[in-house]
């Protein structure tokens, strides 16, 4: 296939690694680009994908739809679809036939024609035209400007991580995935480990340790995890994004922000078994129970490092000993502050129904959570010290 009139820009910048890239803008109608489409998604299958799944509300009717926007309103988008052209799967070739100014020239650009049109941004605008197709026959006409790359799969999700991460739109469970492997990717740039520092650095981590409890035989929640664009299923405890959010804030500790992150995950495996043996029923009756709801991945993971001190202490991190200290969450502890925590924290009191605690395991916020898992902490203190004491 070949383009005239295409503009071919070259842009850089200057982070460590970086070069000139070469941009190629030009208009094409809607039935070029959604013949040679494809939105590279991310399914369990799929671990590379990066595009989220499509917003059926973007393309209702409504004011605020997509398709109520080009059969009702202006119907105009004057910013450009981005896609891109692999390179392993295809060379872009472009004559020039006039300069405009430095780095800018116009002239025709050789496309394979065999090849994918891979859309890193604007996968609504093409899905809602087709749409409107059905309706208005001559919309196959419609012309949208194309902003086309010719750049490796790993550049092809950085740039869609860099257009929609600016601009807060990225779901994210899509976005922790993203981290993930802009972290582990041996093909990334240099200048990538700029912006792969503090939390998303630890949430990439976070991430891979999830794979870890997902996808081990010992672990509780072994294919119990939801990953990203896998559809909800019964015996899901609950979804890669949130076990990822609050492993990430284990990870905010020293010693474990240094350690491999498969023995992290093993340490976390061991751990929650031991909570498995305490709560079976939290883990059989997951949905009657909040310990599988997020204020209980909350507590529960913020409540690890004072475990693994114990365990530290010992010089015994097996699960049992683990499970030693967090029975004591089981005992009476008459001084603590907080009747609700007085009582033990057995299975009842994780109940959403039957809870003699409803108000705290019903409350929501990060600042909630942190508050609770302060109050086991110092539970099972009292209760050490009540045993030391007789």
């Amino acid at each position: 296939m070949d383009l005239k009139n295409v503009i071919k820009i070259e842009q850089w910048g200057y982070g460590k690694g970086a070069g000139a890239m070469p941009i190629y803008l030009f208009a094409a109608p809607l039935d070029m680009i959604a013949s040679k489409a494809e939105i590279y998604r991310r399914t369990p299958g799929r671990k590379d994908g990066y595009q989220r799944e499509l917003k059926q509300s973007r393309l209702s009717t409504g004011k605020l739809g997509v398709v109520g926007y080009i059969l009702n309103q202006a119907g105009i988008f004057p910013t450009s679809v981005l896609v891109n052209i692999r390179k392993d799967e295809g060379r872009l070739e472009f004559i020039p036939q006039m300069k405009l100014f430095e780095k800018v020239e116009i002239g025709t650009l050789k496309i394979p024609d065999d090849v994918k049109w891979y859309i890193i941004d604007g996968q609504h605008r093409i899905e809602a035209l087709k749409k409107v197709l059905q309706e208005k026959e001559d919309i196959h006409k419609y012309p949208l400007i194309v902003s086309m790359m010719n750049e490796n799969k790993f550049n092809e999700m950085l740039f869609f991580w860099l257009v929609n991460s600016r601009a807060k739109s990225v779901e994210t469970g899509l976005a922790y995935r993203i981290l993930q492997n802009m972290l582990y990717n041996i093909k990334a740039p240099e200048w990538v480990e700029s912006i792969m520092k503090g939390a998303d650095r630890r949430i990439g981590i976070a991430a891979t340790i999830v794979d870890y409890l997902n996808g081990r035989e010992d672990s509780p929640f072994y294919r119990r995890i939801k990953e990203e664009g896998e559809p909800t299923k019964s015996h899901h405890l609950t979804t890669d994004q949130t076990m990822t959010r609050y492993i990430s804030i284990v990870l905010k500790e020293p010693i474990f922000e240094g350690m491999y992150d498969e023995d992290v995950a093993d340490l976390l495996i061991r751990y929650w078994n031991a909570i498995k043996r305490i709560y079976p029923a939290c883990f059989d009756k997951h949905e009657e129970y909040a310990l599988m709801s997020t204020i209980g991945l909350s507590v529960m993971h913020r409540l690890f490092p004072t475990i693994y001190g114990y365990c530290s202490l010992d010089g015994n991190m097996s699960s049992e000993n683990m499970e030693k200290y967090l029975r004591y969450l089981l005992q009476e502890t008459p001084r603590h502050k907080y009747p609700d925590f007085r009582r033990p924290i057995d299975e009842r009191w994780w109940h959403k129904t039957d809870s003699p605690a409803l108000g705290v395991i019903m409350g929501t916020g990060e600042g909630h959570y942190k508050s609770v898992a302060l109050n086991f902490t110092e539970k099972i203190k009292e209760a050490i010290r009540i045993e030391r004491e007789k």
